[in-house]
């Protein structure tokens, strides 16, 4: 039982370490910033709170990229096969939501849509860490 948990806690301090980790946290900031420019001053509160349409897809990209490093910690720590197989693959669903908000946004703004496109850009780069990744989980288990 010690041996399961000092392997388990040694992964988890290199999850942070990890490149698709590391990618999923620039997916944020850079998801956050974009928003910011958008929709300038909007809370991410009254984003959330908002009907108008930008409002919910900024809303959704944030609260959507926002969930990406957890799932990744998740998916490497977890002692279960099962958690890591719906871990990765709740990343699939997530990345590929990822770049229909983009998408969405860059048809109802007007300003911004290069910056949306760097980050559909940078969402497919993840998915190809993500990929290389989901790989080398299932090889260890």
């Amino acid at each position: 039982m010690k041996n399961s948990y000092l392997r388990h806690s040694y992964r988890r301090r290199n999850v942070t370490k990890l490149p698709v980790y590391k990618k999923a946290i620039h997916i944020f900031k850079l998801s956050r910033q974009i928003v910011e420019y958008l929709r300038g001053d909007t809370s991410v509160l009254e984003l959330h709170k908002s009907q108008n349409q930008k409002d919910i897809y900024s809303d959704k990209l944030i609260m959507t990229s926002l969930g990406l490093a957890p799932k990744i910690a998740m998916a490497e720590t977890s002692p279960d096969l099962n958690v890591k197989l719906a871990s990765l693959s709740s990343l699939e669903q997530t990345t590929a939501a990822l770049i229909q908000y983009c998408e969405k946004l860059e048809l109802k703004s007007g300003k911004g849509k290069e910056f949306l496109h760097l980050l559909r850009t940078e969402i497919k780069k993840f998915g190809h860490l993500q990929s290389k990744w989901a790989v080398s989980i299932h090889s260890k288990n």
